[in-house]
């Protein structure tokens, strides 16, 4: 079985799918070949398996990012140029020939996240009890929400990508940032007296946290 290797200073053997279906072994410097090799024979059904996953996860990740399918509140809908607007799902958002698909798309949602978002949160805040100071709408890669030592609330607008009990787990999950400023066991606490599980919700996101690369 071909495979790129790559060697360092780390202590354990590796193994990693590239989004091409390349195997990269990430390899300690002293490691010998046949100990690699005894290891991919080991896990190749896992190889196999995992591969399959991300070469098709990764087709379809092509798909969002040429904006031909796109999600809103967590229902995958194909972008339908109309002419003089693109219909995604009953929201229709207007455009020109001379728009940029991506721009005019990533206008719509990020208008959408400061109607609904903003709304959501207070209304949560409402009914546990816990204020902030103020929200914003913001554009991130790697963080659905944030919240500071000054109780200033930040979500990133791809949250209406996801299903609407996300989008409230990511709101819930930062007004707790409120009270506990961390994520200790306190902070856990809170979260699961609201009926939230760490480990449930983990699972729940890895579906959607592509999302965080498109628009």
């Amino acid at each position: 079985m071909e495979y790129k290797l790559i060697r360092s200073a780390r202590k354990t053997l590796a193994l990693k799918i590239a989004p091409n279906g390349q195997l990269i072994v990430l390899a300690p410097n002293k490691c010998s070949l046949q100990y690699i090799n005894n290891f991919i024979i080991e896990k190749q059904d896992w190889i196999e398996k995992t591969r399959q996953v991300v070469v098709v996860n990764n087709i379809k990740i092509n798909q969002y990012i040429s904006l031909n399918k796109i999600y809103l509140f967590g229902e995958e809908y194909e972008v339908i140029d109309c002419g003089n607007h693109y219909q995604i799902g009953e929201h229709y958002i207007k455009h020109t020939k001379a728009s940029n698909k991506t721009k005019i798309i990533k206008d719509y949602y990020i208008k959408l996240a400061n109607k609904y978002i903003i709304e959501r949160t207070e209304y949560l805040s409402t009914m546990l009890n816990l204020s902030y100071r103020d929200i914003q709408i913001i554009s991130a890669r790697k963080k659905w929400g944030s919240c500071n030592n000054l109780k200033q609330l930040r979500f990133n607008f791809r949250l209406v990508m996801l299903p609407k009990n996300l989008i409230d787990y990511v709101i819930c999950h930062e007004l707790c940032h409120t009270k506990q400023l961390n994520h200790s066991k306190e902070f856990w606490k809170l979260l699961e007296n609201l009926g939230y599980k760490k480990t449930a919700i983990k699972q729940s996101f890895k579906a959607y946290n592509f999302v965080l690369e498109l628009l």
